[in-house]
């Protein structure tokens, strides 16, 4: 197959488990090979899914530029969300922490500093991520298809939270999800990429050399778990508090 054939076959492939709300296998006749296929696929896939509220950071290896993918306005909920397990194949739950942007970060040439995106960002805040797939195998989806895939997006809760200052507190923050009342995940720092604020400025300057595209006011942009995945159930309560920063809370009705 071409490039253009696998990038047209594999979003035709996603898109389709989206309308029709079925997985579906892994392709094994479509041969994705390449990162920047993979971004093509996932940015035509989620140009029929909804309106660009912000970016997703997720597949985090310490020493690796961090892959992203879109948050979109359609799947995102101000804290306390509630989502319906009908409406996914699977519903996990990442501990996260996002930045929302006060001001435009503009295209450049130059990369940005932490010091020159700190002063752009209005918020820091808790939020949940919910982890879905349109793939049947899941979580053995091969890294390039889950990339195509959205990174496994399947919903946002953002949570209340402060003024970022220098965004020095992301690195050591503590954190308690609980679900019913029970702790499922809780720590302080130790987020699996290192420092997020290092994250999201790699994150940004690599979508500047990619894409040639900036950054708009009031996007939102995650800076991927801390701790992993946790599976959530019908009927559960989740509550996620992320000391002195802020907290949200999803339910999931059936």
């Amino acid at each position: 197959m071409t490039r253009d054939q696998i990038i047209a076959a594999g979003a035709e492939r996603l898109i389709q488990a989206h309308r029709q709300g079925r997985p579906t296998p892994v392709p094994s006749d479509i041969p994705l090979a390449e990162e920047a296929d993979a971004y093509a696929i996932q940015e035509r896939v989620s140009a029929t899914l909804g309106t660009p509220a912000g970016w997703k950071l997720g597949g985090i290896v310490r020493g690796e530029t961090p892959r992203y993918s879109r948050l979109f306005r359609e799947f995102n909920q101000a804290s306390p969300g509630v989502c319906h397990r009908r409406d996914h194949q699977v519903v996990f739950l990442e501990p996260e922490l996002a930045v929302v942007l006060g001001e435009a970060i503009p295209a450049r040439a130059t990369p940005y500093t932490l010091a020159e995106i700190a002063p752009r960002v209005s918020g820091l805040h808790a939020a949940i991520e919910v982890v879905d797939s349109r793939f049947d195998s899941w979580p053995e989806v091969p890294a390039l298809w889950q990339l195509a895939d959205g990174l496994s997006h399947g919903g946002f809760v953002l949570g209340s939270g402060v003024a970022p200052g220098a965004l020095d507190r992301l690195v050591d923050a503590e954190y308690r999800l609980t679900l019913d009342g029970q702790v499922a995940l809780a720590g302080r720092g130790g987020h699996p990429g290192g420092d997020p604020a290092a994250l999201l400025v790699e994150m940004i300057n690599a979508r500047l050399v990619r894409d040639g595209e900036g950054f708009a006011a009031g996007e939102v942009i995650t800076t991927g778990t801390f701790d992993g995945v946790v599976e959530m159930l019908a009927g559960q309560q989740a509550r996620l508090v992320f000391a002195g920063i802020g907290e949200a809370s999803l339910r999931l009705e059936p």
